[in-house]
């Protein structure tokens, strides 16, 4: 089994029109928790948000047919929107194209990016199943490879006890240069592109690397062999 991770970005900047209400609120999305497609060709999906759930509320006004339904639960920092909508054409050839391939999609799904118009997808599967869901996404989307390797379920067991947030914090400094040598950033830059203070970058950080050495004392080092300059694209057998 090959696993790869990739970003994709709409041409309009966005996947479905809706989403545009939501980013003039000042509504910002963070996550896809799980989206599933019913017969009807309605999509149920679990997305993680940041944004006074009046707001979000607000964003709902007038939706028209596109929405069917949802629901808000409060996490804290965040909020768990439960979304039942009509998709976009877009969304739905996505999907179309992972059903199409035995692939399986692993969950979280993150927004990143500029105003996180990007979302960055993980899948698994064999190669030539990987190849083509990505030649055929090529086709509809910008696609920008990060990572490719064979998969090993064990290489996550040391990220599995973090929260959605730690995830966040670890991967914006690990971009940001804060574990190059010499670092890069300060927990004050770090904390204004996260939108918090730099004590609690500080706070998040700590708490990362403590739960990371103790899951690697404890398992080991159980990272899998990658081939990060193999695009599963190209035909080919696996090196």
């Amino acid at each position: 089994m090959r696993y790869v991770t990739y970003v994709i970005t709409p041409d309009r900047g966005y996947f479905d029109p809706g989403a545009e209400r939501f980013r003039e609120l000042g509504i910002t999305f963070e996550s896809i928790q799980d989206i599933d497609q019913l017969d009807d060709g309605t999509i149920i999906t679990q997305m993680v948000i940041r944004g006074e759930p009046a707001t979000v509320r607000r964003a709902f006004e007038n939706a028209g047919p596109v929405l069917v339904d949802y629901q808000l639960t409060d996490a804290g920092e965040t909020t768990i929107l439960q979304l039942h909508y009509r998709p976009s054409d877009l969304t739905r050839k996505l999907l179309a194209i992972h059903r199409r391939h035995a692939v399986l999609l692993e969950y979280p799904l993150e927004y990143t990016g500029p105003e996180k118009r990007r979302l960055r997808v993980a899948e698994i599967g064999r190669e030539e199943s990987l190849r083509r869901v990505i030649e055929e996404t090529k086709a509809i989307v910008d696609v920008e490879i990060e990572r490719l390797g064979n998969y090993d379920p064990s290489e996550e067991r040391a990220f599995a006890n973090l929260t959605d947030r730690q995830r966040e914090v670890l991967r914006v400094a690990i971009e940001a240069g804060y574990y190059e040598e010499p670092r890069q950033v300060t927990y004050e830059e770090i904390a204004a592109r996260l939108d918090c203070c730099a004590g609690t970058v500080g706070q998040h950080l700590r708490r990362i690397e403590a739960r990371l050495m103790s899951t690697l004392a404890i398992g080991g080092d159980r990272h899998p062999k990658t081939d990060p300059e193999r695009d599963p694209t190209r035909t080919g057998p696996s090196r």
